[in-house]
């Protein structure tokens, strides 16, 4: 199985066994901080030996080091690289969709154009694995399926450029259908691998997706406005504000402006849903760690919440 990148072969074994201790480290009972700091040093040795991409878009990239589905490889398998790959082939999917993401944000071909290539690259990696081929025509029919999100995205921008309102149940069902890449495209490329994989572990990841979007959208909060893109925060808060006068406050002040005009009680609603969610799904033990996920995600979540009360 092809794990190299364009490091030298000494450069790569180094990687690979800083990444193989770091893993092999990650044992239950899991402690939220230890835990959470190791994923971000695994993302950044995973990061540091997959070098293949090119790196026209480093903000985009930024957006594709979750190394989640490289740890549940590695949960179900003990293998390195059969993890590797699928870190690999979920690394360079997540890339396609966020290009796309991009062009249909802003209409710059150039996205468009990159997205291609990477599809091109998914499909040479998926064509050297011999028990994973049918994924090279499957892949196609789900990203389709996911695509629809991005004429649901203009829908509901152009209602927030309308000044419309938006209930509890428009905003859960945006947030969930942002998330659908999760269980509809990368948790496809463990079902093809992992010997434990079920359905029931797509929806975790779901539901972890949904609670990292949160956080995204949180973080984005000022970046979406200016380019006039769904924000869940920002829909809650047209409830309360019309948009046209959170357009044109400054910059410093567009988040006040939207958090007090948002309902806390909300947000932390819906992530009570999707964390308690998480628990009624039974899963393989082997995948037990994305529930402690779920639960470091909502916590994390419900901390940042708090600090705008206060």
């Amino acid at each position: 199985m092809e794990t190299t990148s364009k490091l030298s072969d000494i450069e790569n074994r180094v990687y690979l066994d800083k990444i193989s201790r770091e893993i092999r480290n990650l044992n239950p009972p899991f402690d939220s901080m230890p835990f959470l700091q190791q994923m971000v040093r695994i993302s950044a040795l995973l990061s540091s030996f997959d070098r293949n991409l090119d790196d026209s878009f480093p903000s985009i990239d930024d957006n594709t080091q979750d190394p989640t589905y490289f740890m549940a490889a590695y949960f179900d398998t003990k293998n390195i690289a059969e993890s590797l790959w699928i870190y690999k082939i979920v690394r360079s999917l997540t890339r396609y969709v966020l290009l796309l993401d991009r062009f249909y944000e802003t209409r710059n071909t150039r996205y468009s154009l990159l997205a291609r290539q990477v599809h091109k690259s998914v499909n040479e990696l998926l064509q050297s694995e011999s028990d994973v081929q049918h994924l090279i025509y499957s892949m196609d029919y789900l990203l389709a399926q996911f695509s629809t999100f991005w004429k649901f995205e203009q829908v509901i921008k152009y209602r927030i450029l309308k000044n419309y309102t938006f209930s509890y149940t428009e905003i859960r069902h945006f947030n969930l259908s942002k998330s659908s890449d999760a269980p509809l495209v990368y948790a496809k490329v463990l079902d093809a691998k992992l010997p434990s994989f079920n359905e029931n572990v797509a929806l975790i990841l779901h539901y972890n997706q949904a609670l990292l979007d949160i956080q995204d959208d949180w973080e984005d909060i000022e970046d979406d406005i200016r380019e006039d893109m769904p924000n869940i925060f920002v829909m809650a808060a047209v409830n309360n504000i019309p948009y046209d006068r959170i357009k044109k406050s400054d910059h410093d002040a567009m988040r006040k402006l939207v958090l007090n005009g948002t309902t806390t009680g909300l947000f932390l609603r819906l992530i009570d849903e999707l964390q308690a969610s998480s628990k009624r799904v039974s899963i393989p033990d082997n995948f037990a760690f994305l529930k402690f996920l779920s639960e470091c995600y909502a916590n994390n979540l419900r901390g940042k919440l708090s600090s705008t009360n206060t």
